[in-house]
């Protein structure tokens, strides 16, 4: 298989964020999750520029953003995390009415987004980590319809690290970072 420099450079790009968000899912503690799943969004947003998916690219950016401020949720009140949520989701649907290359193209990142936003600025760590199970599907989707199958595999994986993370948490409840 002879891959042409842009192929290579969006594989390398995958790769990178693949390695990123496995390792969001193997630390045990929320802040350090967090950071690690701020730092793949960013990557997977540069990913989806270079594919052309212009909503995955603007969702991923705003997921990133988003995902840094979540590291500092458990000193937020409630009325700010709710605030908050919604400022997320109204940039995220705003950046898919503006970007809307069709209904799956779109839709899926924003449902994705839409429901990580709640899980990570009013969800526990547990909590957090289940509802992602269901952000997996619709980001798993995306990817392979769009010539992302570093996250396809991704998304796999983190379902298997996430399950075992959450095994983990429930053995030591006393490991609540």
């Amino acid at each position: 298989m002879n891959l042409e420099a842009p192929d290579v450079l969006i594989r390398t790009v995958g790769a990178l964020a693949f390695g990123l968000s496995i390792a969001g899912f193997c630390v045990i503690s929320e802040r350090g999750t967090k950071l690690l799943f701020a730092i793949s969004s960013f990557a997977w947003g540069l990913q989806y520029y270079l594919l052309g998916v212009h909503t995955g690219f603007l969702i991923m950016m705003l997921t990133g953003v988003r995902q840094a401020v979540t590291i500092y949720s458990n000193i937020m009140s409630k009325q700010l995390r709710l605030f908050l949520v919604f400022a997320f989701g109204s940039l995220a649907i705003a950046i898919a009415v503006f970007t809307w290359q069709g209904l799956l193209a779109s839709l899926l990142p924003l449902l994705a987004t839409l429901l990580g936003t709640w899980a990570l600025f009013m969800m526990g760590n547990v909590g957090m980590r289940k509802a992602t199970l269901a952000t997996n599907v619709l980001w798993a989707v995306h990817g392979y319809l769009f010539d992302s199958w570093e996250l396809c595999l991704t998304m796999i994986v983190i379902t298997v690290a996430n399950l075992y993370g959450l095994y983990r948490l429930r053995v030591s409840p006393t490991v609540v970072p």
